[in-house]
Parts: structure tokens; sequence; C-alpha cells
């Protein structure tokens, strides 16, 4: 009996970092179905809700429908935040009034300013968001916002009716911006924000209160452990994040996920060992595409509730030129990608990684694929001793299955499978048959 394990090859591959970002196109085609009224926003939070549900949040968003050559039709409007319920794959849009005339899912009480939506949670059966408060600034560049104040806003639940909004005190403070993500861990709620530093340069800041009462007094994290005084909070890490990012932890450790500052198109992470640091291992996952002349693309989010097959959802928000849009939605609509873990950080390497076994007296032998590397075509070789049903099913190297092909009865000799892997993503592929793997590389 002779086996070949591939166990080593396959470690120093993927601590070499060969994961592979990926277009979600689930959620991409999840967040352009009919939902109600939503067509196309920025922000892109996501809150998991302890029901199962989803409460994505958006900042400016088009209220309207969309042609199918993805131009807005005539009579949309524009509002400064709207919510969009997520059950399942049925997606519900969240707003005041009507779809001919609607509102903000959260309205201020000063018709000067108006709330963009942060991160929240549910606690003690209530839903509890934080709004940012911008108003106009008189600039005439196109930046003509700028930030006033931090509410926590409170909704029932799990009806999601909206109660009133309380006025966090800090920034005046500190001048920390929070709500980028709240985070339960432990014994903890932590609260993470952004404070823009000379140049307008933000870095990133946390504070923690007790758990189930984000309402408290909170404590401040100041380089070296937890005050009661605002004044003292400083930086977590000296590179800096854009005007929203996630923090969540995953296994035994701590991610962070940001974008390149000035509306940069690199998505980068960092790594820790406990929620306010040090944060380490910068790393940049993705690099994302403008298909469009004046596209911007900014403000990446995790959403780890969606974890699949050790891969991270994350969304980016795109812009462009305001009429442009409304000849091209695509130019204000969320992207979805997935980030292997092991792209993060090494440490999250699968462990069911797959083994070529080799054995003469079993009734199923897998030869080889060829040719390897191969780029259109392969041929997958077996031998059968006995009379089988046998389905080829093909892998990347972090589990996700690529292809599945139907099940066939194959008799007693040698067989050539020919399969195209034309919209198989580059790198190293794994095809499997019952129990049996080989592996080949898809320039």
């Amino acid at each position: 009996m002779r086996h070949f394990i591939l166990v080593l090859f396959f470690a120093n591959l993927m601590a070499s970092g060969l994961g592979q970002v990926f277009p979600d196109t689930d959620f991409n085609t999840l967040l352009r179905t009919e939902n109600g009224g939503w067509v196309a926003g920025d922000a892109t939070y996501s809150i998991a809700l302890p029901d199962g549900r989803t409460l994505w949040l958006f900042g400016d968003s088009f209220i309207g429908t969309v042609n199918s050559d993805s131009s807005i039709v005539p009579g949309a409007h524009m509002i400064r935040n709207c919510a969009v319920m997520q059950e399942g794959e049925v997606m519900t849009a969240m707003y005041e009034g009507t779809f001919e005339n609607p509102g903000d899912f959260v309205p201020t009480e000063d018709s000067d300013t108006w709330f963009w939506p942060e991160h929240g949670m549910v606690e003690n059966n209530t839903l509890k968001i934080i709004f940012s408060e911008f108003g106009p600034n008189g600039d005439t560049t196109g930046w003509n916002f700028e930030f006033r104040n931090t509410f926590i806003v409170l909704f029932t639940y799990p009806e999601i009716e909206l109660i009133g909004s309380i006025l966090l005190p800090y920034y005046d403070l500190n001048g920390v911006m929070y709500g980028d993500r709240i985070m339960l861990s432990g014994d903890y709620t932590y609260i993470y924000g952004r404070k823009e530093e000379v140049g307008n340069i933000p870095y990133a800041h946390v504070a923690r209160v007790p758990a189930s009462d984000v309402l408290g007094d909170w404590e401040f994290y100041n380089g070296t452990g937890w005050s009661v005084s605002a004044q003292e909070s400083i930086r977590l890490s000296n590179h800096p994040v854009s005007q929203q990012f996630g923090v969540f932890k995953h296994l035994e450790k701590y991610l962070m996920v940001t974008q390149e500052i000035w509306l940069g198109s690199k998505i980068y992470s960092l790594v820790a060992d406990a929620p306010e640091g040090p944060w380490n291992n910068l790393t940049v996952l993705y690099e994302t595409p403008r298909p469009f002349p004046t596209q911007l693309t900014y403000n990446s989010y995790p959403h780890p509730q969606f974890d699949d097959e050790n891969a991270l959802l994350v969304s980016y928000n795109s812009n462009g030129s305001f009429w442009d849009i409304f000849s091209n939605v695509e130019l204000y609509r969320p992207n979805f990608i997935r980030v292997p873990y092991n792209l993060i950080d090494t440490a999250f390497n699968p462990t069911d990684i797959p083994h070529y076994v080799v054995d003469e007296n079993e009734s199923l032998l897998i030869n080889g694929v060829f040719p390897n590397p191969a780029n259109e075509n392969i041929v997958v070789s077996i031998t059968i001793t006995e009379p089988m049903k046998l389905k080829l099913q093909f892998y990347d190297l972090i589990g996700r299955k690529v292809r599945s092909l139907p099940e066939v009865s194959y008799s007693v000799g040698k067989h050539q499978i020919t399969c195209s892997i034309n919209n198989f993503p580059k790198g190293i592929i794994v095809a499997r048959m019952h129990d049996k793997s080989v592996w080949f590389i898809h320039n």
C-alpha cells in the first residue's frame, strides 16, 4: 500500500497566502432585488438580530425603481438614511412616509441636520443603534457637511418601532465619533470610533461598558488600561482607519477591517489578541475595481454573521458623479466580496486539508489530472475495480465548492473525464471523487 499525503504541500501554499478573494454573487444579487423601494445607498452597516434576521442600515438612499438598463426611473426620491430588513432571502425596505413621498428612517429634530447610521445591537429587548448627526458647513467643493453629535437611537424589539434618541456626551470631551462597531465580548460591550487628528486623518479609538448596559458609564482605553476619563482615550494603532471600519472576534482573535483613507481602493485588515490591541499584521486583502469612469469606492465593512466556507463577507461602498447615478444606479450600490480568513491571518488555515491517497487494493484510483497546470480544459483519469456510481466535485483551497458534475455509473476499467475549467478561480483546485482527491493548478 502506498500513501502520498500532501499535507505539508498544502500547508505551505496556504501559509503563503494563496486563498483568493472572490465576489459574493448571492449578496450582490440580494441587495439588488425588489424590497419595497430602496434601490441604492451607501454606509452598508448590518446588525445581526437575535432572532436570525439582519437589519441593514444605509446612509443617503434612493427610493424608487430601476429600469432594465440600470437607469433610475424618473420620480425617485433621496432620503438621508434607510433600513432594509433581511429575513432569509426576503428584503423589506424601512423608511417613514410612503413610496411616493418617503422620509428618513430616523429623522432628526432639527430640519437643517440629518442622521447617518453607525452600528448597533439588541440589549434588554431594545434595539440600540448609534446615529451620527451631520449638518451643512457652507463648503462649495462638494464636501459641504460636518459632524455635529452622536446619538443612540432606541427601537422596540422585535417590532423595530422608533422609541426616541439619547445624546451621547463624549464627542465634546475627546473628539471621538463613536459607533463604527458595537461588539459584545465577555463581560463588556466595546464601542469603536474614530478621531480625526492633524491633517484630518482618522484613527481608531475604543470605549467599553459592562455588558447589557451600553447607556451606562463608559470607560476609555488610554494605552495601558481603562479610564473613566474620556479625555484619556488614545488611538489604538498608528494605522489610519476609514470613516467606517469594523471590529469583531473570530475564533480567539480580534479582527479589524478598514479601507485606505481618502477614497483609496485598498481594503486592509489588522489582528489583535484583545479588543483594545495591540493591532498588528497589517494586510492588504483586496483592491477594489472601478469599472466606471467617475467611480469611487470607500468604507469597506465586515459582516461576520454571514461567514461561509472559512470566508468573511465584506462590503464596500461605491459612488460617482451624482447625475451619472441616475443613468447607472450601479455607481451607487454596495458590492460584496468573500475574504478567506487565512488571508487575514495564517492561524485561520483550514484544518481539513485534503489528502491525496492512492491504494492499489481499493476499488477507486485517481490516476491524475492532465494537463497540470491547466488553462481551459482538464482530463481526470480514474481506474475502477468494481462497478460504482461516482460524482466528480471541485473545491478551491479554502474548501469552497467550485463545481459539481452529475453522478455517473462507471464500469470496471480506466476512464477519462473531461471538464471545462474556464469559470474556475485561479490557483490550486482540488478534484474529489468519493473519498479520493487530487490537486491541480488553474493558471
